[in-house]
């Protein structure tokens, strides 16, 4: 939703990899900015190591207090860090991280993009929240979609997806899907404490289209394994040429007919010239299944009411397994150990591990 040349410069930093703070701060002026930590529970180590180094480079600047904001869920956690309590933005404890943009999490977005984009963000997702809730489960879009991603995973054996929105401000879409859909729904256990008798949540990839195309389309049209695709395009382009615009529909287009009709033999042996070997080569298998979803036009609430219809998917197909949507356990283990971990890598008295694990740390502790 940005502008291109935007009044505000926007920069994230999630990685505790210290490349990723740098380079967000990287030839910006710390009197002139703001920065926002968001962490639910002021606990989580990655976000802290970025805080703090954040900080650090704000008190470069007179007056530092007043740009650090903090939106939490921690409130007492946020002051103990140093954030004014006037400044900190609140949002429930029961807000999974996945599931926040909508709550204060999405304050910076706010204010890079303007308060009317993001309450149009909003009204989007209201609107399709009201779909879902009222309308019948035969034309219940998060129903369908949840069904259809259901009856490839479960029934029919797919384990993977592959998610091609066809507009390069969507590229990031694929990498939402995948911590929304593989961080709700991995899971083996149910809400009741039983192992999950079904497959659930399958492996989510994508890329833009038409990038996607000369990466891993190869596989989905001739592999050996059936690859569900979902391709999302716009109708109305939102700057450039409209050529090029009719031009990448078209590509989407293409791939979803390829995908479904493929290409007889006899047809392959007619590209080929006549050569039986590089026919079998050329033919293509078809019957492979693709979804296109179609935007009419990239803006606030299309986009809030497509990132809304994604999150009742999920929820669908958590109720349809028995498993819930919002815990995520499967994080935690490697959180602990983490913390564990850190000490000795910093010079502290060796804990109890495995012998891989342990000489792992041993090569890379600080002298």
């Amino acid at each position: 939703l940005a502008p291109v040349a935007p009044r505000i410069d926007l920069r994230f930093a999630a990685n505790v990899d210290p490349s990723e703070i740098t380079a967000a701060l990287a030839g910006l002026d710390p009197a002139r900015t703001l920065v926002v930590i968001v962490s639910k529970t002021f606990t989580t180590q990655e976000t802290l190591f970025n805080a703090r180094a954040a900080l650090a480079w704000l008190e470069q600047a007179p007056g530092a207090a007043d740009r650090l904001v903090a939106v939490t869920a921690a409130p007492q956690a946020a002051e103990a860090f140093g954030v004014d309590a006037a400044l900190i933005f609140p949002f429930a404890d029961w807000v999974g991280g996945r599931f926040s943009l909508w709550s204060a999490v999405g304050l910076s977005c706010a204010v890079a993009l303007g308060p009317e984009v993001f309450e149009g963000l909003l009204r989007g997702a209201a609107e399709m929240d009201a779909h879902f809730l009222g309308a019948p489960p035969e034309q219940n879009l998060p129903v369908v979609l949840a069904l259809s991603h259901i009856l490839n995973r479960d029934l029919l054996g797919r384990p993977a997806r592959a998610v091609v929105p066809y507009a390069r401000r969507l590229r990031l879409l694929p990498a939402f899907l995948q911590q929304l859909e593989m961080e709700s729904n991995g899971k083996r256990v149910g809400r009741d404490g039983r192992p999950v008798p079904r497959p659930t949540a399958g492996v989510v990839f994508g890329d833009a289209g038409t990038n996607g195309q000369h990466a891993f389309f190869q596989a989905l049209h001739q592999g050996t394994d059936v690859i569900p695709l979902d391709i999302l395009a716009v109708r109305q382009p939102v700057e450039g040429d409209p050529a090029a615009h009719r031009a990448l529909l078209a590509n989407a287009i293409a791939q979803a007919e390829a995908l479904m009709a493929g290409r007889t033999e006899a047809e392959a042996l007619e590209a080929a010239g006549g050569d039986p070997v590089l026919a079998a080569q050329k033919a293509f298998p078809g019957d492979r299944p693709s979804g296109f979803l179609l935007l009419e036009r990239l803006d606030p609430p299309a986009l809030g009411a497509l990132l809304a219809l994604f999150e009742h998917k999920v929820f669908v197909e958590g109720v349809v397994w028995g498993i819930n949507s919002f815990d995520q356990w499967g994080v935690e283990l490697g959180k602990v150990l983490a913390a564990r971990i850190l000490p000795e890598l910093e010079g502290g008295p060796a804990g109890p591990h495995d012998a891989s694990t342990a000489a792992l740390i041993a090569r890379l502790r600080v002298p």
